[in-house]
C-alpha cells in the first residue's frame, strides 16, 4: 500500500483552490448553500485527511466539492486539492475504467493511510450517463445534453446521493482498510 501523506501535504488547501475557480466560484457557492447535510449530521468522525483530485473546470467537482466542504466543516477533517493535470502519477493510482476521470476523493486517516475512495460521480449520476451512453455513441444525443441532465440531477438532489454514498463508505471504513490496489 502506498502512503498518500506526501501528496496530501503538497496539495492545495481548499481555500487556495477556491481562488482558482474563477467563473465557477459562483456555482460552487450556490451548491454549497443548497447542500442539505443536516440529515447526515451528526456523524462522529475520527480525524481524517480528504484528498480531492480534480481541476477547476470539472462539472462534477463543482457539484461534489461544495457538498464535501459543507459536510466536513466543523469536523476533524481537512480537505486538500491535488490538480489532476499537475499530478499524473497520483491520478494514475485512481483510474476509472482506465481513464483519468475526476473528481476522485481519497479519504485518509490522520496518519495518511488510505481508507477508501469516492468518485468520480455518485452512482445515481453515473447511471444517468450510462443510460444515455448508447445514444451518445449512436450520435442521437450530444454528450453536452447528457451533462446538462447530470447537472440538473445535482441541483435537485442537493448532495443527498453524494453524502449517502460517502457516509456508507465512512461507516464501512471502520471495519476494513482498502489498499490502493483494491480500487
Amino acid at each position: 500500500m502506498k502512503n498518500l501523506s506526501d501528496y496530501f501535504e503538497k496539495a492545495l488547501p481548499l481555500k487556495t483552490y477556491l481562488s482558482y475557480l474563477g467563473d465557477q466560484r459562483a456555482l460552487h457557492e450556490l451548491h454549497y448553500r443548497r447542500a442539505q447535510v443536516d440529515e447526515f449530521l451528526p456523524v462522529s468522525l475520527p480525524e481524517l485527511k480528504i484528498l480531492v483530485i480534480t481541476e477547476p473546470w470539472c462539472g462534477d467537482s463543482t457539484a461534489i466539492l461544495p457538498v464535501l466542504q459543507k459536510f466536513f466543516e466543523n469536523k476533524p477533517a481537512e480537505i486538500r486539492i491535488a490538480l489532476r493535470d499537475e499530478q499524473p502519477d497520483l491520478m494514475d493510482l485512481f483510474l476509472t475504467n482506465g481513464a483519468r476521470a475526476i473528481p476522485i476523493v481519497a479519504v485518509l486517516d490522520k496518519e495518511g493511510r488510505y481508507l477508501f475512495r469516492f468518485g468520480p460521480r455518485p452512482e445515481a449520476a453515473r447511471q444517468i450517463f450510462e443510460n444515455y451512453r448508447p445514444l451518445i455513441n449512436e450520435g442521437k444525443i450530444e454528450k453536452v445534453e447528457v451533462l446538462k441532465k447530470i447537472r440538473q440531477f445535482y441541483a435537485k438532489d442537493r448532495g443527498r446521493a453524494i453524502l449517502t454514498e460517502l457516509v456508507e463508505k465512512l461507516t464501512a471504513a471502520d471495519h476494513k482498510n482498502e489498499t490502493i490496489e483494491d480500487v
